[in-house]
């Protein structure tokens, strides 16, 4: 890199409480001065650079959250390969572009377009509706940027989880209170929720911290081996008793012993469980002395136990034994923004553990996963991410590499499945001469295809279409009018 310079700023015409925004410009000339003059008039502190050598680095010490590339008449592919590559590696920032018509006219550079920038804007450049467009560009990144932080963060006094809204601020007090007990805890809650997560933070914020957590899957071990896996067994009780074995509530003396789906332990076995409930003694399989053991019961189930109780499959006592206490852990299309949040932390998880190059979400990719209804919860998302991640082939992540649209089927006619992207037909010639159609228009139609999609999946349901949009009744009310969508039945 040849250097930065930073272009002077006319002091007298700033308003002195708005803050001065970076803006970092890559082009091998200088802004022509009225350029220049009004972006500085909009607060933006233009940092501008021939080179990219050193992008990642100033980036970082500037704290830039939006860049300006200026593209010359004459096109260098090698030069434009380079420059997407660099770019890249520049987490956070919100690239807008200055192009030429023809230049967006061709299919290789279209490609660098939807790959690599926020927007663009074509010449002759008009600068207010370039202040614009850079305005909307930092707004983005800001909230990208915030979001980013909290997650690295950790949200304070949550228990290590992730997650804003309503439904889990809820679920967080009610940790609470099971984190303050030593009572035994009854989590329940579709699969895929986070019920062991759950358990977890409710053993690491008890006073039981210090000891050990033991987790044991009561439908994955045979029936015959449950009771021996839960309470021990003496050598030679039974065939393969070679040796003398202590069960899970000993290994979880002094801490936390957690029974996930509890709704499918065998009736036998719910019993032996009651009686150590009672009186917290613990007696092997082959053994005539017990020993008391010091433990608490966490238990989890997605089976409503009232029904099994109903129906004589689980013991109504022992359910009372355990639900002194009852946490349930929402499903994910009830949490809202939580979905966004929970999709970056899983990218970055991915980025890191594999290695991968720096990834971003495309908008029509957050609408397509804000608009999917997710019966397979946190754990189908984080499935998603991955895989999106390792199938993207470009720099943003867009629907089709979300492998969600087979999940939901019967809603949508073959051939008008949401959340395609149309660039080539936005970019075929019909843009005017000063560039009016951006990449807003894709957005436009993608936002009402999810809407459509949304509104198809939930009944046309204004208020469940909301909540599974994570937007207010009344928001959802302003897009439909927005874009024309009507609902055919009533709430």
């Amino acid at each position: 890199m040849n250097g930065s310079e930073d272009l002077p700023t006319n002091d007298s015409d700033q308003n002195q409480d708005t803050p001065m925004r970076k803006l970092l410009v890559i082009s091998p000339d200088d802004l022509s001065d009225d350029v220049a003059t009004a972006l500085q008039e909009k607060h933006w502190s233009i940092r501008h650079v021939r080179e990219t050598d050193a992008l990642e680095r100033l980036v970082q010490e500037e704290h830039i959250l939006v860049g300006l590339i200026v593209f010359p008449v004459a096109r260098d592919t090698r030069h434009e390969t380079h420059l997407c590559r660099q770019i890249s590696r520049s987490t956070g920032l919100k690239w807008v572009a200055i192009v030429n018509e023809g230049q967006i006219q061709q299919p290789d550079f279209r490609n660098f377009v939807a790959e690599c920038l926020y927007d663009f804007h074509v010449r002759p450049v008009d600068a207010e509706r370039l202040a614009i467009v850079l305005g909307h560009a930092y707004g983005m990144a800001r909230v990208e940027h915030d979001l980013r932080d909290a997650t690295a963060k950790g949200v304070p006094n949550h228990f290590g989880l992730i997650g804003e809204s309503p439904v889990m601020r809820h679920h967080y007090r009610l940790l609470q209170r099971a984190a303050e007990s030593d009572v035994s805890v009854l989590i329940t809650g579709p699969t895929g929720t986070g019920k062991e997560l759950a358990a977890r933070a409710i053993h690491d914020y008890s006073p039981r911290s210090s000891g050990p957590f033991v987790a044991i899957n009561c439908a994955a071990i045979p029936p015959t081996l449950l009771q021996s896996e839960l309470f021990g067994h003496e050598k030679g009780s039974f065939t393969s008793a070679n040796a003398r074995k202590s069960g899970y509530i000993h290994s979880a003396a002094g801490g936390t012993l957690f029974l996930d789906e509890i709704g499918d332990m065998p009736l036998e076995s719910q019993a032996t469980l009651l009686r150590f409930l009672e009186d917290k003694i613990v007696t092997p399989i082959g053994s005539t002395r017990g020993t008391a053991v010091d433990v608490r019961i966490i238990a989890s189930t997605n089976v409503d136990l009232e029904r099994a109780i109903a129906e004589r499959a689980f013991r109504a006592d022992l359910y009372y034994r355990l639900a002194f206490l009852t946490v349930q852990t929402p499903p994910l299309h009830e949490r809202g923004a939580d979905i966004e949040l929970l999709a970056r932390q899983f990218l970055e998880e991915v980025m890191r553990d594999l290695g991968l190059r720096r990834l971003q979400f495309g908008q029509d990719a957050l609408a397509a996963l804000r608009a999917h209804h997710w019966p397979g919860n946190v754990r189908e998302l984080r499935s998603v991410i991955f895989q999106a991640a390792l199938n993207c082939e470009g720099l943003s992540i867009r629907p089709e590499d979300l492998k969600i649209m087979s999940m939901d089927q019967g809603l949508v006619a073959p051939g008008h499945e949401p959340n395609h992207m149309e660039l080539p037909d936005r970019l075929n010639g019909t843009a005017s001469h000063h560039g009016a159609s951006t990449l807003k228009s894709i957005r436009a139609q993608s936002e009402k295809r999810n809407l459509e999609y949304a509104l198809a999946r939930n009944g046309s349901n204004i208020t469940r279409t909301a909540q599974d949009l994570g937007v207010s009744r009344m928001t959802l009310y302003r897009l439909m009018a927005k874009h024309g969508v009507a609902r055919t039945s009533p709430d």
